[in-house]
């Protein structure tokens, strides 16, 4: 059988070095935008930075579904400014001027935690025992949920 040698040329063994200063983009990109080609007319913007790309574009996140039999609405209001605003804790984090439940939720999650963390104490414990001091601890709870309440109540207004 003859011998068949293959050989390629212009094959280099490392790639090149893609130019970042000279990429250029078509953006913001949108969720309408998805799946559909960019209008003739429209030209690339040259971004030479990341703080240029969000101080151009200002993206952000305006999120509103409603959840539960009753219907209750869930709202998140989101700018991000930088890469460290898409860390989730600081998406858990309230912004002052935007609605955010999942701030709301994160606190209560906490709440939850550390109620869980007191009743492991040995003194909780005893009183929980106890009908007359289990009925004073759920009183107690039941004013503090209360004043949450009109505490959250009086921060929307």
């Amino acid at each position: 059988m003859p011998v068949t040698k293959v050989t390629r040329t212009g094959v280099r063994s490392a790639p090149r070095q893609v130019p970042t200063d000279t990429t250029a983009t078509l953006l913001p990109m949108t969720f309408d935008r998805v799946g559909e080609e960019a209008p003739e007319d429209e030209a690339p913007t040259k971004i030479s930075s990341l703080q240029d790309a969000f101080a151009a574009y200002k993206p952000e996140l305006d999120f509103r579904t409603t959840v539960g039999d009753e219907g209750t609405e869930f709202v998140a209001e989101l700018e991000f400014k930088s890469l460290k605003d898409f860390d989730p804790k600081q998406i858990r984090s309230r912004t002052p001027g935007k609605r955010n439940d999942i701030a709301d939720l994160q606190m209560q999650i906490d709440l939850l935690h550390r109620m869980r963390e007191s009743f492991s104490v040995l003194a909780v414990k005893r009183a929980w025992e106890k009908q007359e001091q289990r009925q004073e601890i759920i009183d107690a709870l039941g004013d503090f949920q209360n004043q949450l309440q009109r505490l959250s109540s009086e921060g929307t207004e």
